[in-house]
């Protein structure tokens, strides 16, 4: 689309020459006659009674076919009401009877525009252009004519007889630019603003101009010289630093890019939460969560520290912070925008695990996993937080409760199923509700069948309930092949193989199993002096 300026057309002023006749004629009583008709019909047309004007302008014609200016208003008339041969053919005549007249032919260009009619509607406005040549107005027009008519090399060639005559000037220049670009003449357009960057060198805005138009074309170094000149000449403007940046990552050099950024973030001038969604399109995810992880949070925090909406980004700052495992400053980001806004599960999730990661805190763990479970009932982790910590302190019935609450509401894609199954599988036994116990392990060891810490229990737990003791055995046995250092395991094996009646073997798992126990255990020196008096 090219690109037309705004209607600069000249105003009518009061008292118009438009009806002066060419050359002056001696007035006679006939004039005065055709005078009075003009007025008359001229009163019509304003009145709006147009079939009257037009009537009295054709009874003016046919006693005067000369009289220009009754041509002229029946031409604005037929082309009001749609007839563009007749409006042109009176426009046409309006001029060749009455050349000087610039209003006559700024009507004969209009009507050749709307005819979209390129040769007649540049050759009128040249016509004017040639008769007021002090007139810059008429220049404009005549640019946007030739525009009207596709010739867009002719449009900047008229903006240039303007800039004879004033010299070089924003509008004009920008105007060029913006001309040369929409035929793809990259070069003139360039050369245009460079035009205005050395003829007012205090404004930055044009080498900021070029520095983007040249990062476009990928001429990096040239783009480079433009910002430079703006750090120069303006070094606390907000945004130099951002480009630069910017400049950076595009060339390669991302530790300059951050370099860079980070200048521009610690400048006052540029406010928090500019910063803050300057970040977001200057990173991708992939880089702002990967390869630039430790570069992009440090900026984060530099921006929260002037943000004035800090729960508007509350959100967006937690996740930064939980990834850092600063989960009790994310914790306190969670909080914030839950104040504003309570109805997003995962916000209630992601408060939950940064909770569950702070020592001495459980009585707020189990406060925000009783809330959160009231506000979303069919989501597992505040059920199982909560069966967890009941778990924890011997509350069984609780803790059965919300674990088998977990199991009705199920396991998406397998999460929390196995941490479900593996509490089941303790609070089971320990409410004496051994197949059940010995289910939910073995639901538990489908899922993570190399959990030696899982096996090494159960295998404990059929050796103390004396079931299935073979299947311990080779439960145990997987255990120390894994850990042949574990004394806790090599006490498992050790019972195991006592409960079978093989203690002289035993013993010898015994033996090994306190000699690596650093704590001192006395379960293990019992179970030692026990296998020992039964291998005599």
């Amino acid at each position: 689309m090219l690109l037309v300026w705004g209607c600069r057309g000249a105003k009518e002023p009061a008292g118009s020459d438009r009806y002066r006749r060419a050359p002056i004629r001696e007035v006679t009583q006939e004039q005065l006659q055709l005078d009075s008709r003009l007025i008359d019909a001229k009163t019509q047309q304003q009145n709006g009674n147009l079939e009257a004007a037009i009537a009295g302008y054709q009874k003016i014609l046919a006693q005067d076919p000369k009289m220009a200016a009754a041509h002229y208003e029946l031409g604005r008339i037929f082309m009001q009401e749609g007839y563009s041969d007749s409006a042109l053919m009176h426009a046409k005549e309006a001029v060749a009877l009455n050349d000087g007249n610039v209003w006559y032919k700024q009507s004969l260009a209009t009507i050749y525009e709307l005819r979209h009619d390129g040769k007649g509607l540049t050759a009128t406005w040249e016509a004017i252009v040639k008769q007021n040549p002090d007139n810059l107005d008429y220049y404009y027009a005549l640019s946007n004519a030739y525009l009207k008519a596709n010739n867009v090399e002719a449009a900047i060639g008229a903006l240039n007889r303007v800039e004879k005559r004033i010299g070089v000037s924003e509008p004009i220049s920008l105007q060029k630019q913006r001309l040369w670009e929409a035929i793809g003449r990259n070069d003139k357009a360039q050369k245009e603003v460079e035009a205005l960057s050395e003829a007012l060198p205090q404004e930055k805005k044009y080498n900021a101009i070029l520095a983007e138009l040249n990062m476009k074309r990928q001429n990096y170094s040239k783009a480079k010289y433009y910002y430079d000149r703006i750090a120069e000449y303006d070094p606390e403007d907000e945004y130099i630093n951002i480009s630069i940046a910017n400049y950076y990552k595009v060339t390669g050099q991302p530790e300059k890019a951050f370099e860079s950024l980070k200048k521009g973030f610690l400048n006052p001038r540029l406010d928090g939460n500019s910063k803050l969604q300057l970040l977001g399109s200057f990173y991708t995810d992939e880089e702002f969560y990967g390869v630039y992880s430790k570069q992009a949070f440090e900026l984060m925090d530099i921006a929260m520290k002037q943000c004035t909406d800090t729960v508007g980004y509350a959100l967006f700052y937690g996740d930064v912070l939980m990834r850092q495992q600063k989960y009790k400053e994310a914790a306190q980001q969670f909080k914030l925008h839950l104040t504003q806004d309570s109805s997003q599960y995962e916000v209630w999730e992601a408060l939950l695990i940064c909770e569950s990661e702070i020592d001495d805190n459980e009585s707020e763990l189990l406060s925000y996993a009783k809330r959160a479970e009231a506000l979303f009932p069919l989501h597992p982790l505040p059920h199982y937080l909560q069966g967890f910590m009941a778990v924890q302190h011997g509350h069984n019935e609780e803790a059965l409760k919300h674990l088998e609450a977990c199991q009705k509401i199920g396991f998406n894609k397998g999460y929390l199923e196995a941490e479900v199954y593996g509490l089941l599988a303790t609070t089971y036994h320990r409410l004496g509700k051994v197949e059940e116990a010995y289910k939910a392990y073995n639901h538990y060891l489908q899922i993570r069948p190399d959990d030696y810490g899982m096996l090494n229990n159960y295998a404990y737990i059929l050796a103390e309930d004396n079931v299935r003791l073979e299947e311990a055995l080779e439960m145990s046995r997987r255990t120390i092949d894994a850990e042949p250092n574990n004394a806790t395991f090599l006490d498992t094996y050790a019972w195991i193989l006592h409960q079978l009646g093989r203690d002289k073997e035993a013993l010898t798992y015994m033996e090994r199993a306190v000699k690596n126990d650093k704590e001192g255990s006395e379960t293990l020196k019992e179970h030692l002096e026990t296998v020992r008096n039964a291998a005599r």
